[in-house]
């Protein structure tokens, strides 16, 4: 049997009285005050003055990667994690919407050969759970474009001991996109997170990530050209000895937009020897658009090594006089300074080629 509650959702009668309380009680679409999400603006809806232009480079990524998309993918069932809520944070409403009313879909990397995989999410229905096993270093590039939908997507990664993997998110010309990522890392593991976000109208992408003993996490973020609303929100916790993290977010804003990052990195009491890292800088190039910037540290041990911070600043117009001076005009004295501004974020990537396309990429986007 089906029961209704008062935003529509239809949600069976095994669910526990604590999720069936989130959909009720923290749906950010509607309580706009919520602590993690009042940045965001669910509750809005947001028409952007011009057209959003289509992505054109997927042909690009094929070249370059195997295309899971074209795979079968097998079915998992991802619901039976609902009531799985284990960081020290409040449980993520677009974990658990998209878990009620999306499918599963896994990808077990360690059954494929080859280095370099790409996964266009855009196109499909399900969330999705990438697993890994094995040392090999493998890449996968999840791509997102063109996507107007209000209903949550979540990414789940697993790594077990000493797996090493590099995720590339794509997050391009999006109307309306919503996704939530969670990574948990078994000990002496790697996991490499980049993102690229631009020209995108109003989205949020939530990213939750878990660790244990000797392993490492980075997060590096890139977003300009937005329209709307581009908001990121990270929650980092270290569970056990002597892991780190480094996370770097880079924005630039125009044009009346919006960018937001809010960041928490959580030190539990035994993490001691914890080295975490956390940094927001945001580029405003006009007097219209805003950046909030939040970065928090939450630590209970007592032998750790963090420290986090955030700017927002101008372009220097010494820099300006500089080019200017060279015989460079002001608009591409503009351009130039904004490239080596956000460029440092995909230094990180491991493979050359899908470096030398995000560099080009970057490019090509860039005003």
């Amino acid at each position: 049997m089906e029961i209704n509650i008062e935003n529509n959702h239809k949600i069976n009668e095994d669910i526990s009285a604590k999720v069936q309380f989130i959909i009720e009680n923290q749906n950010p679409f509607k309580n706009f005050k919520l602590e993690n999400y009042k940045y965001a603006q669910l509750h809005k809806k947001i028409a952007p003055k011009n057209p959003v232009s289509d992505f054109k480079y997927h042909k690009d990524i094929n070249d370059l990667s195997l295309d899971l998309s074209t795979q079968s993918l097998k079915s998992v069932n991802l619901r039976s994690a609902l009531d799985n809520w284990n960081f020290y944070s409040t449980d993520s409403y677009f974990r658990v919407e998209s878990l009620i009313k999306r499918p599963g879909a896994l990808i077990p990397l360690d059954d494929y050969e080859q280095s370099i995989f790409s996964l266009d999410i855009s196109k499909m229905n399900e969330n999705v759970m990438i697993t890994k096993n094995k040392e090999k270093h493998q890449t996968i590039i999840l791509l997102n474009t063109n996507v107007e939908d209000e209903l949550p997507k979540s990414i789940f990664i697993d790594l077990s001991d000493n797996a090493n993997l590099d995720v590339i998110q794509y997050n391009i010309s999006n109307h309306k996109s919503f996704l939530y990522f969670e990574s948990k890392q078994g000990d002496d593991s790697k996991l490499n997170f980049i993102t690229f976000q631009s020209n995108n109208v109003h989205t949020r992408n939530e990213y939750f990530a878990s660790l244990g003993s000797q392993c490492h996490f980075e997060l590096s973020g890139l977003n300009f050209d937005n329209i709307g609303v581009n908001d990121n929100y990270s929650f980092i916790q270290h569970l056990k000895p002597s892991s780190s993290s480094r996370e770097v977010f880079k924005s630039i804003v125009d044009k009346g937009a919006i960018t937001n990052f809010q960041g928490k990195i959580y030190v539990d009491a035994i993490a001691q020897k914890t080295d975490g890292y956390q940094m927001s800088r945001s580029l405003l190039l006009d007097d219209i658009s805003k950046a909030n910037n939040k970065p928090e540290l939450e630590i209970y041990a007592d032998d750790v090594k963090c420290s986090h911070g955030s700017t927002v600043s101008q372009i220097d117009k010494n820099q300006i006089y500089y080019f200017n001076s060279r015989g460079i005009n002001k608009k591409e004295a503009k351009r130039i300074l904004q490239k080596a501004f956000l460029s440092e974020t995909l230094e990180n990537i491991s493979s050359e080629d899908l470096k030398d396309f995000s560099l080009k990429l970057l490019d090509n986007l860039i005003n």
